[in-house]
């Protein structure tokens, strides 16, 4: 199995572990003086950015996953609730990734996509 694979693996196993985890592989919120570029999933923006193809897997309104080629640069996972929080996993670098996030807790989800670092 190549290192994309094994990443993505490491990345599932990563949001079966963390409830709320938003790119599989950790789960965070951005501090107030945290700057990053959001970019939506559904604004027509792949292929604009780092991330050269987008495919979401699933979405329910709480929760999403996508498959995400990161074609240069970093990228990481970007989810936006209904009580105005914004979740962020971590940035990863170039290859296949499962990204997802969800919003149990915070509402339902606003937007969702990825960020920029």
């Amino acid at each position: 199995m190549n290192n994309v694979g094994i990443r993505g693996i490491a990345a599932t196993v990563g949001a079966v572990a963390l409830a709320g985890g938003v790119l599989l592989a950790g789960a965070g919120t951005a501090s107030a003086d945290t700057k990053v570029t959001h970019h939506s999933a559904t604004g027509g923006e792949v292929g604009t950015s780092h991330v050269g193809r987008w495919t979401t897997t699933y979405y329910d309104g709480v929760t999403w996953k996508a498959t995400v080629l990161v074609d240069r640069g970093r990228s990481g996972a970007w989810t936006h609730c209904s009580d105005g929080s914004d979740h962020y996993g971590p940035l990863v670098g170039r290859g296949n990734w499962l990204f997802g996030g969800n919003c149990r807790g915070y509402g339902h989800i606003v937007k969702y996509g990825w960020y920029d670092g």
